[in-house]
């Protein structure tokens, strides 16, 4: 069967396969039970949504700063539209957080040019994920100290910060040893054919001087960019706190810090489900119960969390989708 065919069909069977194990563990936990907490939430789930704003452009700055004055010159407001359209791309289709960065690429590319938008959009998720590991690293901390988790909980978490955080090592060494020029070598060997590789081989090269240069010369620049990933996570951090507050009086900011790491662990493990879905809500029913919290609490929040997330995908896709009316436009007029 054809890799395409395969993952057309598998894609919709983890969905569906995701949906059914959602409402199997709803039935378990209790119905009800979930909706008395849900409405604890209530109107304050719009303020979670305008809150979050805040932590999308937090993750926008981590990007901005990596471009240069001149690049910049198309203005904050745009090119956050664009950001919110890979965004949101990298929320529907799986692997989650990588299929929308080429959107961003070639939407970004018409404005600054291929290489130096791709050069950005590397290095930014280089930093985000750098960012990730660092408060993974300080949540599970917390949790160390304050919880006792279950010894199988527990060394899965950790494997999953050891495991990124021998990605970012590496992410760093290759990337400043002409990565892309390595990866349409590599596809020559398996097989791609070279008039493929062949027009493309001069931007690559670009990029590769590039990314070189920056890991060389501008590293304060990558920092920078960092710090401001590390306050999109906590984002999450400050939402997860908050709705503790309506859910359990008694959960302060360490339980916050524990579910928030927990969940972004676990979820780490299952990028590959489109959208997540089922499994981010069952992940978060984990992380309350393996916490001492409800299994109710946690499924509520699992809910609420995934309305806040699609809520924010409707941006992304109206800028796409007024981007794609635009280039129709332009297109109709030069065949006119």
């Amino acid at each position: 069967m054809p890799h395409s065919l395969f993952r057309k069909r598998l894609e919709p069977m983890l969905m569906l396969a995701g949906l059914l194990g959602m409402l199997w563990l709803g039935g378990r936990i209790g119905w009800p039970a979930i909706r008395a907490n849900i409405g604890l939430i209530g109107g304050w789930f719009f303020l979670l949504v305008v809150l979050y704003l805040f932590a999308q452009m937090a993750f926008m700055a981590g990007w901005w700063v990596l471009l240069g004055t001149r690049a910049r010159r198309m203005g904050y407001w745009r090119m956050f539209g664009i950001y919110l359209a890979g965004d949101s791309i990298n929320y529907l289709v799986p692997p989650a957080n990588l299929t929308g960065e080429p959107v961003k690429a070639h939407l970004l590319g018409r404005s600054v040019g291929f290489s130096r938008s791709l050069m950005s959009i590397t290095v930014h998720k280089h930093a985000e994920i750098v960012a990730q590991v660092l408060f993974l690293c300080g949540g599970l901390s917390i949790t160390l100290v304050q919880f006792a988790l279950p010894t199988g909980l527990w060394f899965v978490a950790l494997g999953v910060v050891v495991g990124m955080g021998i990605f970012v090592v590496a992410i760093f060494w290759v990337l400043r040893r002409q990565a892309y020029g390595a990866l349409l070598r590599g596809l020559v060997r398996i097989g791609l054919k070279k008039e493929l590789i062949e027009p493309h081989r001069d931007a690559t090269a670009s990029l590769d001087r590039w990314l070189s240069l920056f890991y060389r010369t501008r590293m304060p620049v990558f920092y920078l960019a960092t710090f401001w990933c590390l306050l999109g996570w906590c984002g999450g951090l400050l939402e997860t706190y908050l709705v503790l507050q309506l859910l359990s009086a008694k959960a302060g900011l360490g339980t916050a810090a524990a579910v928030e790491a927990l969940a972004m662990a676990l979820n780490s493990m299952i990028f590959f489900i489109p959208g997540r879905v089922g499994s981010a809500e069952t992940v978060r029913v984990v992380a309350f119960s393996a916490l001492g919290l409800q299994a109710a609490q946690g499924a509520s929040y699992g809910i609420i969390r995934r309305g806040r997330e699609l809520v924010w995908t409707l941006p992304g896709l109206l800028v796409l989708l007024k981007m794609r009316v635009g280039i129709g436009g332009a297109s109709r007029e030069v065949t006119g």
